[in-house]
């Protein structure tokens, strides 16, 4: 076994993989860098910061120079003779020399948008925003043409030569215009267009708000598509029209070929807002909403990810080897140790086939969703892309989440309100009916309190919900009818009132199943000891403290530990009577753990959340067997 560990954790460590690269360029601000752009050799890019300032770097980061506008720089456009083109929310795009100077200012009578141009800076094209249409200037600045698409656009981009123009309007279509400003095609999306790019030969991508980058060709003839891991920010081809790269609000920034085949991902800090390749394709630059700037080689890049898969290939080798090894190494064992047992095992064969259909259904379906969440805790997890290892970090982000701190104390008045809730009022129903002389009352009462079972949870939620109505509810209207109209409130609505509101559903909480339980353990008790202490003169209560709870700890602990389990994982009852508010007032762990599931699309911290819920059960159940005793302990 400590051979087992010892390949198990080497593996581990052989799939581990960098955190974060090192940023080219960093601003003293931590401000979004809403623009770069890259010239065609590579050697210079230009960045347009959310703090009304355009900078120039070389190739190893280092400022050139630096361009002042007097609102946020929403794009740039570096030409090929070191020129800058700036573009701001001050309704201005500035023309700036080689050495930062200006060389002109033209003020627009609504703020630009976005801002394209050529290497050579023959074409030069800008959208308004809240216009219906593409403006092309001169390098004076001046509107030399005016193409009307006849819907506000969002996106826009210029291949490198400038033949083609893509923008991505607000009524959801891609329009495909050539270099006369006639549209060649127009491509319907199933989103909300977030970035848009064009490369030489009209080969288009588009990302859009269901995190889908798609691929068309100038037809518009879809060529290849990827669910993302988040929302996409932006989207570029290279001038070939081969690869594309994308980033997203998560921080990922990944290239693919253009039938959506992934090469290569990273995650960095912030949220991804730019991404471009430059002109020799031999360099790909991305930047964020930290300010950072970051600088990847492509040959580089692509031989990493072949190790990267060549690693994975080994981690799912390994993990195989090794399960294989444990096995052999238990049959091993077992037929040195307790050959009897294969015996038997073989002797009995065909009774264990039969239960083959029920373990592999139970292994399916129970055992590998768990496995498989624990596994996961550890990535990044995306089912439709490539998943990173992240190590612990998921589990370091539940310590610092302030909504799964606040409902880890929620959870804990739960905890408490429940256990008295499963054992106090079903134990004193229990013990009625067990005292009823008649044993037909105590059949029909048994069975009213069983037939309750039939409503569904469902519509027992709804109805007090209908119950806790601020308006119309009966605990309100029935407070006004007592004289004590002050009292009432929206119970589900005040962060006072409402985790208690949750607390006091199903009153008098005579659960049926812990009726059961408790009320079998009591029947169960032998006549014998209750006559021999009545002969000694104890009373009922006496009979109660000193023989039946000690011969029910048993059942008691049995509904302790469903009772925990029940409480700590469910989230139902509060998503459909609160969601989680008003504020955080009734959040619980298990909710955080929905909402980042199906949400926030989080899947690899709301596998560590359950991985984490599941040690909090286990702790638990292990601190009720240690001191909740029966006869049997």
């Amino acid at each position: 076994m400590k051979k087992l560990a010892i390949i198990i954790v080497a593996l581990l460590f052989l799939y581990a993989q960098p955190a974060f690269a090192e940023a080219l360029w960093k601003m003293d601000k931590e401000l979004t860098i809403n623009s770069i752009s890259v010239s065609e050799d590579g050697e210079r890019m230009a960045v347009g910061t959310q703090d009304a300032v355009a900078v120039v770097l070389d190739r190893n980061g280092k400022p050139l120079f630096e361009a002042q506008a007097n609102n946020v720089v929403t794009d740039v456009a570096l030409l090929n003779d070191g020129r800058l083109l700036v573009a701001s929310d001050d309704r201005n795009v500035y023309m700036v020399d080689g050495q930062g100077n200006n060389v002109w200012t033209h003020t627009f009578n609504k703020m630009v948008k976005s801002l394209v141009a050529t290497g050579d800076g023959q074409l030069v094209a800008i959208t308004l925003y809240r216009s219906d249409a593409v403006y092309l200037l001169d390098l004076q600045g001046e509107v030399v043409r005016e193409i009307p698409i006849g819907i506000y656009m969002d996106h826009i981009g210029l291949s490198p030569s400038g033949s083609w123009i893509v923008v991505g309007a607000a009524d959801q279509y891609v329009y495909l215009l050539n270099s006369e400003g006639e549209t060649v095609t127009k491509t319907p999306m199933a989103g909300a267009i977030k970035a848009v790019s064009v490369a030489d030969d009209g080969t288009m991508a588009v990302g859009t708000s269901d995190y889908k980058l798609s691929v068309f060709d100038r037809d518009g003839q879809p060529i290849g598509s990827r669910i993302m891991k988040d929302q996409l920010t932006s989207v570029h081809l290279d001038a070939a029209g081969a690869y594309v790269a994308a980033a997203d609000f998560a921080g990922n920034y990944a290239i693919l070929k253009t039938n959506g085949s992934l090469l290569w991902s990273a995650k960095e800090p912030g949220a991804g807002q730019q991404v471009k390749f430059s002109g020799d394709g031999r360099r790909l630059y991305a930047a964020s909403d930290k300010g950072q700037v970051y600088a990847y080689e492509i040959d580089g890049l692509l031989a990493s990810a072949k190790a990267q898969a060549a690693r994975d290939q080994a981690w799912k080798i390994g993990l195989i080897a090794a399960g294989a090894i444990a096995l052999t190494g238990a049959v091993y064992m077992l037929q040195r140790r307790k050959p009897q047992v294969l015996a038997r095992l073989w002797k009995d064969k065909f009774s264990y086939l039969m239960l083959v259909p029920s373990l592999s259904l139970l292994c399916v379906f129970m055992y590998t969703p768990a496995f498989s969440g624990l596994f996961h805790s550890l990535y990044d997890w995306n089912p439709v892309a490539r998943s990173e290892f992240v190590g612990l970090d998921n589990f370091k982000r539940i310590f610092a989440d302030p909504y799964v701190g606040k409902g880890a104390y929620n959870l804990l008045i739960l905890i408490a309100t429940g256990l008295v809730k499963a054992i106090v009022p079903p134990l004193i129903v229990a013990e009625l009916i067990y005292h009823l002389r008649n044993k037909k009352a105590q059949y029909w009462f048994r069975t009213s309190f069983v037939l309750s079972m039939v409503v569904p949870t469902v519509g027992i939620l709804l109805i007090w919900q209908n119950l806790y109505d601020p308006g119309n509810g009966m605990i309100n209207q029935l407070l006004e009818a007592l004289g004590l109209g002050s009292w009432s409130r929206p119970w589900l609505g005040e962060a006072k009132t409402a985790l208690w509101a949750l607390i006091f559903i199903n009153f008098p909480f005579v659960g049926i199943l812990q009726l059961l339980v408790l009320y079998s353990g009591l029947i169960g008790i032998s006549e014998e000891v209750i006559e021999a202490a009545k002969m000694d003169g104890a009373r009922t209560p006496r009979i109660i403290r000193s023989i039946h709870l000690p011969l029910l700890a048993g059942q008691i602990k049995l509904l302790v530990v469903l009772a925990v389990i029940a409480i700590v994982q469910d989230f139902g009852t509060i998503l459909i009577m609160t969601g989680g508010g008003p504020m955080d007032s009734t959040y619980v762990p298990a909710l955080q753990m929905y909402f980042a599931a199906t949400k926030f699309n989080d899947l690899g911290y709301a596998s560590a959340l359950g991985v984490t819920m599941f040690a909090a059960i286990f702790i638990l159940t292990i601190v009720n067997m240690k001191f909740i005793k029966t006869e049997a302990d």
